[in-house]
């Protein structure tokens, strides 16, 4: 009896060492394995650009990682503390089909190494030496949907981004059940961060509200976000009780309690102000610029960011096959070394989509030598919807107010079907 006690003691002595050693062992490389996630580009994704930004999800430990395109090991980078990494090629990929994976490098020297993925190269035709883009869509879009049951329920979208103090910061527009006197969903403007431009935590309530005359018609729509300085400012659309439309402005000393200074410019929308990459204001022989309109385009000055007008209209000259509605969305100059005079004015709308779709993006050219000038524009879209989560409020229909540079890529944060919010990426020429 005693031998088969001690049998038994030894017997389950062995299995609690495999349980308690050799299991978590086994565990652990596999939950690794399972968190070695690729997230862009997916299985059977095509793009039109030569340099794609790759996304991963990362592991905790890692400290560098291996990328492999076509089975060749192309750099190694190191590891950030962030849920989603980004990596962008230096060498222009061919068209055609590629594959690629990672490998997480330990401390110990061991390896985690994802799935391969397939994806296609199908290169834009060319584009002029001015125009930003051709743009690439995040596989994992959206990164924003509504969420709740109260202010942003319905739609969360159109969003104003700043990278700022080592991190994406958001402003964007939420709408609830809740309707205005007319039937229409009140919008409220949000606030939402994030270290990887992936994921964000957004506030649970709105940090700018309807709460004036000129805004509770329709309530707070499309906020653009600048730094100038040490003050932030954001213009947005109110919509008054008479019934007509308001750009508003209101300014942060932090970027996130705002004072709102009221009607900027009567009677139009869309402050679409003249900004470097990194979304700071820039100064035009002396003057602040801002582009703004509702299908028709009109720009303005100032000299302190906070007076503006009079607004002089400009004669755009759009196809004459393009049509209502169109709007002006964000404007960049200051990102072209071999270009320093260039300002690259995005729009959105209708343009050649006759049917096809409500609103797409395009761009349209001016200079520092004269920016109430057309200079040159694309007689087609440069993103169009096509995505099953561009449909919403509106059936496919996209629309931006916001372009920033981050580690060598544009970075487009735009408002999809009026409903969520998608990020597409562009390498910088």
């Amino acid at each position: 009896m005693k031998d088969l006690q001690k049998s038994h003691r030894s017997c389950f002595n062995w299995i609690t060492v495999f349980i308690l050693v050799i299991l978590p062992v086994t565990i652990f490389a596999k939950g690794n394995m399972d968190t070695l996630q690729l997230t862009s580009p997916k299985n059977d994704d095509h793009f039109e650009v030569a340099k794609p930004l790759f996304y991963w999800k990362t592991i905790q430990g890692v400290k560098k990682y291996a990328v492999f395109i076509d089975n060749a090991e192309i750099d190694r980078v190191k590891a950030e503390s962030v849920a989603i990494q980004s990596y962008g090629i230096k060498l222009d990929l061919s068209a055609g089909m590629h594959k690629w994976f990672i490998k997480g490098i330990l401390p110990s020297g061991n390896l985690v190494t994802s799935a391969t993925y397939a994806f296609t190269i199908d290169l834009a035709s060319s584009w002029p030496e001015w125009a930003i883009g051709p743009f690439q869509r995040y596989s994992e879009n959206p990164i924003l949907r509504p969420a709740g049951t109260g202010w942003e329920s319905r739609n969360a979208y159109n969003p104003g981004v700043l990278f700022d103090q080592g991190r994406f910061r958001m402003l964007y527009r939420g709408q609830g059940n809740d309707l205005s006197n007319l039937h229409i969903h009140v919008s409220r403007t949000g606030y939402a961060e994030s270290t990887d431009g992936i994921n964000f935590k957004r506030d649970e309530k709105p940090i700018i509200d309807a709460t004036e005359s000129f805004e509770q018609k329709f309530g707070c729509e499309d906020a653009r976000f600048y730094k100038y300085k040490s003050m932030y400012y954001t213009f947005y659309t109110g919509n008054n009780v008479k019934g007509g439309i308001a750009l508003c402005e209101a300014t942060s000393t932090n970027g996130h309690d705002w004072k709102k200074l009221g009607i900027a410019i009567d009677n139009t929308k869309n402050g679409a102000l003249l900004s470097d990459p990194n979304g700071n204001p820039v100064r035009v022989n002396g003057k602040f610029v801002m582009y703004l309109g509702n299908s028709q385009f009109g720009i303005c000055y100032s000299d302190n960011l906070i007076n503006w007008g009079p607004v002089a209209w400009i004669n755009m000259n759009l196809p004459p096959n393009w049509v209502k509605p169109f709007e002006p969305c964000i404007a960049v100059t200051n990102h072209s070394v071999n270009r320093p005079d260039d300002i690259v004015l995005f729009i959105a709308g209708t343009l050649n989509g006759k049917g096809k779709w409500f609103y797409a993006i395009s761009e349209v050219l001016f200079s520092k030598k004269d920016p109430a000038k057309k200079a040159d524009q694309l007689n087609d879209c440069i993103m169009k919807p096509q995505e099953l989560y561009e449909s919403g409020e509106f059936k496919n229909c996209i629309w931006m107010n916001s372009i920033i540079q981050h580690n060598g890529q544009w970075m487009m944060y735009y408002g999809a079907g009026d409903r969520n919010i998608g990020l597409a990426t562009a390498y910088v020429k």
